[in-house]
């Protein structure tokens, strides 16, 4: 890729995530959706968070987290609002905090202050931080030369992963240490 389409290409991208779409609680579906639409709903507001090589959502991935405990049972087959926001908030940051931790903890959030607003504080959360990111980003790419336009953007990548993954480190042992202090559930007996 030539430097001007490569420069056009992310900056069309920088743009994307400084308006992302990702909807409140009031605006996801309030019907109840069959497993094709729930994917369909996901990829359509979710595909920023995919790599563009892996499915983010796949029937077999809802079915698992319905397995392991993760999100409630389908009613008839159907998903209503809280497994749709379930699902966004497991698509958005699986690639951050394992599974299990992630559930735990916006389980515990979400008992505190109900699913909606956790939901929605999570939402303005990740859209402020998307937007940020874009001004960092397209500042950073206005700055480079382009004569050394790959170098600069390879430079700027490892910058971004770094400040990611030091993130996520936190993110991590907060979420690790919180999951670890909640009292064990009670056995049942046989």
């Amino acid at each position: 890729m030539d430097e001007l389409t490569l420069q056009q290409t992310i900056q069309t991208f920088i743009e994307g995530l400084s308006s992302p779409t990702i909807p409140h609680w009031d605006a996801l579906p309030d019907l109840e959706l069959y497993m094709d639409q729930v994917i369909v709903f996901m990829e359509k507001y979710l595909a920023l968070f995919g790599d563009g090589r892996d499915k983010l959502i796949t029937p077999s991935m809802i079915n698992n987290y319905v397995k392991l405990g993760i999100i409630p049972p389908p009613v008839k087959k159907k998903y209503n609002r809280e497994h749709l926001a379930q699902l966004m908030a497991i698509c958005m940051l699986k690639q951050i905090l394992p599974i299990p931790v992630l559930s735990s903890l916006t389980g515990r959030f979400a008992e505190q202050s109900g699913l909606p607003k956790t939901f929605d504080l999570f939402v303005d959360e990740q859209c402020t931080t998307l937007r940020h990111a874009a001004q960092t980003a397209h500042e950073a790419v206005e700055q480079l030369e382009p004569a050394h336009l790959q170098e600069g953007l390879a430079q700027l990548s490892l910058k971004l992963a770094a400040q990611a993954n030091a993130c996520r480190i936190l993110a991590d042992k907060i979420a690790l240490l919180l999951v670890e202090g909640q009292p064990a559930a009670p056995k049942e007996k046989k």
